[in-house]
């Protein structure tokens, strides 16, 4: 019988993978069954064990989520990120909105860059106030920080556009160390962050930095049932047919509240967008 402990990949790279054990970082390898057929994500919970002077994992434990692209395992929270600098690509905010309500994920919407302007913030609590809780920081200055801070639970991942200051937030809540790149001369992120990792904040509080990213693919969800994942759309009622995509039906409840105001024409627009591209995506085969 093997000796089995149990710990948490914080970092994978090359086929070896940090595993965090009561306090101490372990360096494993996948041996067995679990090298051939699984997968292995930074925030699985796995069995390791000692063999030989090395360490290895045998098992994954039960998943309660599985963030896609990134990828990230048993996530609390999921932070979103946004700034005025780059400008907020907001139907990459509503597709990461997508995914974590399909992974039951609670999300926080973070305004980096306040120092700057607030003028995008404004958008974001308008629009998103009622779904999800909004805060606005610097990591430069250091603004609102600390309530930043009282806001975080268990796995915390952090997405976002490249150049957003996913990793300058992270060097504000912890000594990270992580590389901070500029903006390009087209104000486009330049990725710096080349792998995920998990960093240790406090307690049990775990942040992990993602790879930015400018591009999002929603899979597994049909255009058929995109709606469900807008509560805000669900809260208007029923519309007269049951399953109203919300384009050209009549008397339908999304439509009227976009045309009394109601809704954000922006995030209906981008929901058509969306929609369109999970149908086109599904006809293709992708």
């Amino acid at each position: 019988m093997k000796n089995l402990f149990t710990g948490k990949i914080i970092k994978g790279v090359g086929g070896r993978y940090k595993v965090l054990c009561d306090g101490k970082v372990y360096t494993c390898t996948a041996r067995g069954k679990i090298k051939l057929s699984d997968k292995l994500f930074v925030g699985d919970n796995v069995s390791i064990f000692p063999e030989r002077g090395n360490w290895n994992i045998l098992d994954i434990l039960p998943r309660k989520n599985l963030l896609i692209r990134p990828y990230v395992a048993n996530v609390d929270l999921l932070v979103i990120v946004v700034s005025p600098i780059p400008e907020p690509d907001w139907i990459l905010v509503d597709k990461l909105l997508i995914s974590a309500s399909k992974s039951n994920v609670d999300v926080l919407m973070c305004y980096n860059k306040n120092d700057l302007g607030k003028s995008e913030y404004e958008y974001m609590l308008k629009t998103y106030g009622e779904l999800c809780n909004c805060i606005d920081v610097s990591a430069e200055t250091g603004d609102n920080i600390s309530q930043l801070i009282s806001k975080l639970k268990g796995v915390v991942c952090f997405a976002g556009q490249s150049a957003v200051g996913k990793s300058s937030l992270l060097n504000r809540l912890c000594e990270a160390g992580q590389e901070v790149g500029g903006l390009s001369k087209i104000d486009r992120g330049r990725n710096t962050t080349r792998h995920i990792e998990i960093f240790n904040l406090f307690d049990d509080v775990y942040a992990v930095d993602t790879c930015g990213f400018s591009l999002f693919d929603l899979q597994d969800i049909d255009e058929r049932d995109l709606a469900l994942y807008y509560p805000d759309f669900l809260e208007l009622g029923r519309c007269k047919y049951n399953m109203c995509a919300h384009k050209d039906e009549p008397e339908c409840k999304v439509k009227e509240a976009v045309s009394s105001g109601l809704l954000d024409e922006g995030r209906y627009k981008r929901y058509l967008a969306i929609y369109d591209e999970i149908k086109e995506n599904r006809l293709k085969g992708r």
